[in-house]
């Protein structure tokens, strides 16, 4: 629900302005990369990687399609979700997600937004779907808010 109303709020704005005012461009490293310190209360018999993962692609899959998956390494990333109610699919983003540790102990999350202007995309982050996910991620895996 939050994130259709950022949609719609979004569009309003976009369609005043050229650029959405929680796209911020990006030249070197795509995207911001956040940390999400996990919790260790999954139980002495519970596998916290499989729970991890579990609870990851439930949040990620009410938003997003999943385009890789890799539990191995703890690799996932979304694909393109465009993110404009038009015709024109001028804005789109996805989500990174790698955790790190043999026994996971922290989840790097991290957002790419493109905006297509000018006949090419400009590369991004948006900074409200960053936040909506870490909320999200933080809320069902982390220890406390960083």
């Amino acid at each position: 629900m939050k994130l259709i109303k950022l949609i719609l709020i979004t569009s309003l704005l976009l369609s005043c302005a050229t650029k959405p005012p929680t796209f911020v461009e990006s030249h070197d490293e795509v995207g911001a990369w956040k940390s999400i310190y996990l919790h260790s209360r999954y139980g002495i018999f519970t596998d916290k990687n499989r729970e991890v993962w579990r609870r990851v692609v439930d949040v990620l899959s009410e938003k997003y399609d999943l385009e890789v998956l890799d539990r191995t390494s703890g690799y996932i990333r979304t694909s393109w979700k465009y993110m404009l109610p038009d015709e024109d699919n001028k804005y789109r983003s996805r989500v990174i997600i790698k955790m790190l540790g043999n026994v996971w102990h922290t989840t790097k999350l991290k957002t790419e937004a493109q905006l297509f202007e000018n006949g090419a995309w400009i590369t991004g982050y948006d900074t409200a779907i960053l936040e909506e996910l870490y909320k999200d991620l933080q809320g069902r895996i982390g220890t406390s808010v960083r």
